[in-house]
């Protein structure tokens, strides 16, 4: 199977600008602006920026993230955000999408007054601290990957399937929720190792051709069947997850690879964890493996939502520490503090 990527690189920096001797500032009559050192997130594209601070006669302190490099559509992602005199951040509510051209700017607004009243914990040693939290996207590289399993063909598999549909010299009925299979015993017992044990007890304490299996539905045993006599399975694609639990009840490896392999193709960000999960609950290392690798590249690119992932590892702890340990990811990297009380405007 073979399966394409497009990956968007991303670029962060966290910048702080510190602003002394703020009473002074806060309390002008004039207006003027305040503006940082430059800075920039490392991207290939070379981008520089600054921060601008504008102090006027208004009940507001205007703060601005302004790109100074000489670039169009450079798409980012940012967040502002002030420290309290315990170093904590006091994040703005709005986290901004924003394509930048040079000499446009976004803003972020903080009120003179709560400032002034609550001095002590938001202007130490009557010192501001801004800063912002800045992801500059480079342009989009489309890569592609496989999976590749070793399915073996079966030569007969042709003969197999009008045998399979005809039902000629059928031996045995199997009894599933009440549906009955007509089958041949050795075509079974060759193809499972744990139909054929099965078979062997059974058929020596009943004395007779009839044998109930339970923990399966007639609909997923059908295609049990399916494959064992054909090599195939219709419709595998909606009903992978639950025949990939079947093909590792009965030993059957090749049906099993097959089901990794489509499963492989429905992975996404939203059913990662659950198909992680699945995976390895019944040993189908191939697609923990892949998942593991997926999970890595979106971990690194800031894609899973930090939450998902904490309760993934609660539930699910050594594939979690797998994939940390694989991409040597720290959460600690991603912790941000969120005040519940704002002073933004």
């Amino acid at each position: 199977m073979e399966r394409g990527y497009t990956k968007i690189s991303k670029n962060n920096i966290v910048y702080e600008w510190k602003i002394d001797d703020m009473d002074i500032f806060l309390n002008t009559e004039t207006s003027f602006t305040l503006t940082s050192s430059q800075f920039t997130s490392g991207s290939k594209i070379q981008d520089t920026w600054c921060m601008k601070a504008v102090f006027d006669s208004t009940d507001n302190v205007d703060f601005y993230l302004c790109l100074t490099s000489d670039h169009h559509e450079l798409n980012t992602k940012f967040l502002f955000y002030m420290l309290d005199s315990k170093k904590y951040k006091i994040v703005s509510k709005t986290k901004h999408y924003k394509s930048f051209s040079k000499g446009e700017r976004m803003y972020y607004v903080l009120v003179k007054k709560k400032l002034l009243d609550y001095k002590d914990e938001f202007l130490p040693d009557n010192t501001l601290t801004v800063g912002i939290n800045l992801t500059v996207y480079d342009i989009p590289i489309t890569t592609s990957t496989k999976l590749e399993l070793n399915i073996p063909k079966h030569q007969m598999a042709q003969d197999y399937t009008e045998f399979y549909k005809s039902k000629v010299g059928s031996d045995i009925i199997i009894n599933v929720d009440d549906t009955n299979f007509e089958a041949h015993r050795s075509i079974l017992m060759a193809r499972s190792p744990v139909l054929a044990a099965m078979f062997s007890h059974e058929m020596i304490e009943k004395k007779d051709n009839k044998i109930s299996i339970p923990d399966i539905t007639p609909e997923i045993f059908e295609k049990v069947l399916e494959y064992i006599y054909t090599d195939e399975v219709s419709g595998l694609a909606k009903i992978a997850d639950d025949l990939l639990e079947a093909a590792d009840k009965y030993q059957l490896l090749s049906l099993k690879n097959i089901c990794q392999e489509s499963l492989s193709k429905t992975l996404n960000l939203e059913n990662a964890f659950k198909l992680m999960s699945l995976a390895d609950r019944h040993s189908a290392e191939p697609l923990v493996e892949f998942i593991t690798d997926f999970l890595v590249k979106n971990i690194k690119n800031n894609n899973i939502d930090i939450e998902d992932f904490e309760n993934f590892k609660k539930s699910h702890s050594s594939l979690a520490f797998k994939v940390l340990e694989k991409c040597s990811f720290s959460k600690n990297e991603h912790k941000t503090r969120i005040a519940d009380t704002s002073i933004e405007k």
